[in-house]
């Protein structure tokens, strides 16, 4: 473990080399902090002199790179404190982390999230703060859950029994145990559920509940894992000899009680060994050898007793979380004071944005006017080159009159180029009056859709099916309005009596511009029923009997109908 431990330190730090190495100072910083989190994997117990990095680490992360950077430099930041014995600065450092986490997204790191109230969990569970560990726990279960590292979920659902056991809650002890291998042994965790027995069985022989601890111990010896086949348990874990040393010692067999006992005290648990060793000679009655271990337990007790002042530890935790709570107002009036310059930028960019728009469409505006003063400014100077003409043509017929045979034979070319000048001249005519009369309509079309019953029928439209099709009031309106801006159209439509009311309607929405789908939400009808309406009256009118093209021949008449259009100056 060690050699790989230091393989790990070795690769990071060349990759490190290689990433700093002709790279710019973000590039740098996220190499130093893979680095970091890289020797943390390893086990790396961090010594003061990893201040500075994490510092400068958690300095630059605070206003650059993602939120699962900047959780990962203060999860490691606290990683350090933490090995230095500087729990309140750790616990910071934590609590910081776990703010920068949006579990919302996809992209959130939940590892690292999940390492960080694990940690937690171990600093309260030091520190003697069971209610701050069991919520820290949960916490990290449900991320746990959320990554979908079943294995880690169930390992923090175990651990609940550290701040029972600190509580000396006996019962939920036991409880959270009987889950714990339930849930084991429903994901095939067959080892681990035989592992969670050692505070059962602590406790069933403390009730004296001999049987039933000797079950729970056959299963921690033969299912755990923990255990050789010499019945030697794993390096670390000989303190379970103490607890078979008590089972024996109950059940009669002293001298194995005392054998398990003795291999606890070379185990390294010095206080648990003496004190079974002492409860043997006492059962035996040896005075000797009850005041030699009595003194060594009462040694091994005096030099492993933890003096906690939990009153200090609540007042450090009552600060921190009093700081804590000033920095969270203090970023709270810092983020209000953002977002009112944020919606004043809004607001002034709305205005500007307003102002343009008006800008701009006044200039259109205003180009469309000049457009169309020009058309009619070219229309009356032909108009009038074309007066000029017919005069000389008059002049012409009148001394064609008084010398017929001499005009026409010296002059019969000159009227025939006249006459087709005049001609070409009618026929531009006719082109720019049509040109004037479609931006006339055109223009008449525009105020038309301005107006309110027009309005209505776009809101109806642009929030179906919210909205319900138009009444029939609303539907006589919208004729009534329509057949003042375009009675010439509405004159041609009518003529024909036999058009049903749905008939009419098609042929008044069609030159507006809308589509299929509007006109059947507006009819309240299918789309197949639209088409067999628009052949109809495609028949009717044009003897075309597809529906395609009724559209086409509605707006040519709509438009090519110049007699009849007002023209709008």
């Amino acid at each position: 473990m060690r050699n790989l431990k230091h393989t790990s330190i070795v690769v990071a730090t060349m990759l490190l080399t290689l990433l700093l190495t002709g790279c710019g100072r973000g590039k740098q910083m996220r190499a130093r902090l893979q680095y970091v989190a890289a020797c943390n994997k390893a086990d790396t117990v961090f010594s003061a002199r990893w201040l500075p990095t994490v510092d400068s680490l958690a300095d630059y992360f605070r206003s650059h790179g993602t939120r699962n950077e900047r959780m990962t430099a203060l999860y490691m930041k606290g990683r350090v404190h933490h090995d230095l014995g500087e729990m309140p600065q750790a616990l910071d450092c934590y609590q910081k982390a776990a703010e920068q986490a949006d579990t919302a997204q996809k992209d959130c790191d939940l590892h690292t999230l999940y390492a960080v109230y694990g940690q937690m969990a171990n600093l309260f569970h030091a520190q003697y703060l069971p209610d701050s560990e069991m919520e820290a726990l949960q916490i990290a279960e449900r991320i746990a859950w959320k990554d979908k590292k079943t294995y880690d979920a169930l390992i923090t659902f175990h651990l609940r029994v550290r701040p029972y056991y600190l509580k000396n809650e006996k019962d939920s002890v036991m409880l959270v145990e009987k889950q714990a291998r339930e849930r084991y042994l429903k994901y095939g965790y067959k080892k681990e559920a035989a592992q969670a027995t050692l505070g059962t069985i602590s406790i069933l022989l403390d009730r004296q509940e001999y049987a039933e601890a000797g079950r729970y111990i056959r299963m921690l010896e033969q299912e755990s894992g923990w255990f050789d086949a010499e019945g030697n348990i794993q390096k670390g874990k000989e303190l379970c000899y103490y607890d078979k040393g008590r089972y024996l010692l109950a059940v009669g067999q002293t001298d194995y009680a005392l054998f398990y006992f003795q291999k606890t005290l070379h185990g390294g648990w010095k206080e648990s060994g003496n004190r079974g060793i002492l409860s043997v000679y006492e059962k035996k009655n040896i005075p000797d050898s009850i005041a030699k271990y009595a003194k060594l337990f009462a040694e091994a007790n005096d030099s492993s007793f933890l003096h906690v002042n939990q009153e200090k530890v609540h007042q450090i935790t009552a600060m921190y979380n009093y700081t804590h709570h000033q920095q969270k107002a203090e970023e709270s009036e810092a983020k209000a004071s953002r977002l009112v310059l944020y919606i004043l930028v809004l607001l002034l960019a709305a205005i500007a944005g307003a102002v343009l728009f008006a800008y701009i469409y006044n200039r259109k505006q205003m180009r469309s006017q000049l457009q169309l003063n020009q058309l009619i400014n070219a229309k009356n100077d032909l108009e009038i080159f074309l007066n000029a003409t017919q005069a000389k043509i008059d002049a012409f017929q009148e001394e064609k009159t008084i010398e017929i045979k001499r005009i026409h034979e010296k002059h019969s070319q000159t009227l025939s180029e006249y006459l087709d000048e005049r001609k070409d001249l009618q026929a531009e005519i006719d082109k720019l009056n049509e040109r004037l009369c479609r931006t006339s309509v055109s223009k008449l079309k525009d105020t038309f859709m301005e107006t309110d019953i027009c309005k209505r029928f776009k809101n109806i439209k642009d929030q179906r099916p919210l909205l319900k099709p138009p009444s029939l009031l609303e539907w006589n309106l919208f004729h009534k309005t329509f057949k003042e801006y375009f009675p010439s159209y509405m004159a041609f439509i009518e003529q024909d009596h036999t058009l049903t009311k749905e008939q009419l309607r098609i042929c008044i929405l069609l030159p507006m511009g809308y589509k299929e789908a509007e006109m059947a939400f507006f009819l309240n009808v299918d789309g197949q029923r639209i088409d067999r309406l628009k052949s109809q009256i495609n028949n009717k009118f044009f003897n075309d009997s597809k529906s395609k093209t009724l559209r086409q021949h509605l707006k040519t008449h709509f438009y090519g109908d110049i007699e009849s259009t007002k023209i709008i100056t």
